[in-house]
């Protein structure tokens, strides 16, 4: 079996809108929304597999939109957390990034050793953005990875695998992981909370609203368990 465990991490959090995370929920606009980022351990017989990288501290320009919180002690962090799990960032060789938003790979350069498993798609459009995606990238995160390209649905290891899943970016993949009997997909910013997938609701950030919907939908028949990259509920680092 080559996946053995799966942890769910932490890198902080920071505060958005409900109306931002359940796309045209009006009811929604205004209330303040504490989201997590969880990055994700996979350990498997190949090695630990890190699933996004989570915000880190980016500099004041991009973290003043995200009112960013790692904790009083300012320890809530990926790295603080991996340690917990029991690694250091020279024990991560891959790293998959469901996409290339700052809240995903900002801490992509604390893993020098790592290659990263990214969609080929995704790689070019956070290169070249729309100028309504822009804000979300910073090229800074990414710009020295040693990129895996992918195209379209790929094995990463036994086990582990990756699909796309557009529409939040036009790159946008989500993780399947097959562990024993179990089917769980890490979902990344199709479904940031479980109230996306209950109520088959996309996200409010979006390239394409129609083919996220598709996506939603799509993961919804793979899995039947489902990790959340920005839901409120977290105990962890959590062995699942």
């Amino acid at each position: 079996m080559a996946v053995n465990n799966v942890v769910v991490l932490r890198d902080g959090s920071f505060g958005a809108d409900m109306g931002i995370i359940l796309y045209m929920s009006v009811k929604n606009y205004g209330t303040p929304y504490h989201a997590l980022l969880k990055p994700l351990l996979i350990e498997t017989d190949d090695g630990p597999i890190l699933v996004d990288t989570g915000i880190g501290n980016p500099p004041e320009e991009v973290a003043k939109y995200y009112n960013l919180d790692h904790g009083e002690d300012g320890k809530d962090t990926l790295l603080n957390s991996l340690a917990e799990a029991g690694y250091e960032p020279k024990d991560i060789r891959m790293v998959i990034n469901t996409h290339l938003h700052v809240d995903h790979a900002s801490n992509n350069p604390l893993f020098p050793l790592a290659k990263f498993y990214v969609q080929e798609e995704e790689i070019r459009y956070a290169h070249w953005p729309d100028r309504f995606q822009k804000s979300g990238y910073m090229k800074s995160s990414f710009t020295n990875c040693r990129f895996v390209g992918l195209d379209g649905e790929a094995d990463i290891v036994d086990g582990v695998s990756v699909i796309p899943t557009p529409g939040h970016t036009p790159g946008h993949q989500s993780v399947i992981i097959k562990w024993g009997e179990r089917t769980i997909v890490y979902c990344g910013d199709v479904a940031p909370t479980k109230t996306n997938l209950e109520r088959d609701i996309i996200v409010g950030v979006l390239h394409d609203p129609v083919a996220a919907l598709r996506s939603l939908r799509k993961i919804k028949k793979i899995g039947d368990e489902f990790i959340f990259s920005h839901d409120s509920e977290f105990i962890g680092p959590t062995k699942l």
